[in-house]
């Protein structure tokens, strides 16, 4: 029965880090755009390099493939194991896969819309204000970067609350992951981070040289 449950989990988190690490950006611009999406832009084969350099059209699928990572892997993980800790867990490997994956050098994106998957899985309702907030900073800013930056910060600030509205001590292992997935997500962002503070970060509308 324990090697049952060890093979599972094992099978749990080796799909997730597979599931993450399919280079969505990098096979969508090159298969209908023909470009190496990490020699143009930013570098950085994620949606927001994707929507900087080549558009929405390409970065709309570029979101849903990775969104999609993110939530199958949680799915995968519960169906898997049963454990709603392990599942996040499996989500947590996925965003890990996504941002080195093992396609591309080890060397991914940032990791927000992968992570948005995953907690649309477990908590819609905050997941959705996190990306309420994405909008609404991107709309009013045009710093996608920010827009992300926020989302991160907004998405474990709301997973609390909600934790606290309903008085639902299951959801701490969920929140514990989306601290660390906020921390890692703005560690990732350091490089924009530091743009916007000199003023120097590409708005989306604008491509990058």
């Amino acid at each position: 029965m324990l090697e049952s449950t060890g093979i599972r989990i094992g099978i749990a988190m080796a799909s997730a880090f597979i599931l993450g690490s399919l280079p969505s950006a990098t096979w969508i611009a090159k298969f209908f755009y023909h470009v190496n999406i990490t020699e143009i832009g930013s570098g950085n084969p994620g949606m927001t390099n994707v929507l900087r350099t080549l558009g929405w059209r390409p970065a709309i699928p570029v979101s849903i493939l990775d969104a999609g990572k993110g939530y199958l892997s949680a799915w995968l993980g519960y169906f898997l194991t049963g454990s709603q800790t392990l599942a996040v867990c499996a989500g947590l490997v996925a965003v890990m896969g996504h941002s080195f994956t093992i396609f591309a050098s080890f060397k991914g994106g940032k990791g927000v819309l992968t992570g948005f998957g995953v907690f649309l899985y477990f908590v819609p309702i905050s997941a959705l204000m996190g990306l309420a907030a994405w909008f609404l900073v991107v709309a009013i800013t045009r710093y996608v970067s920010l827009g992300s930056i926020t989302a991160a910060i907004v998405m474990p600030t709301t997973i609390f609350f909600e934790s606290r509205m309903r008085g639902d001590g299951s959801l701490l292992p969920i929140l514990g992951v989306a601290c660390f997935v906020c921390a890692f997500i703005l560690y990732r962002h350091r490089g924009n981070i530091g743009r916007l503070l000199k003023g120097t970060e590409s708005k989306f509308g604008r491509k990058t040289a």
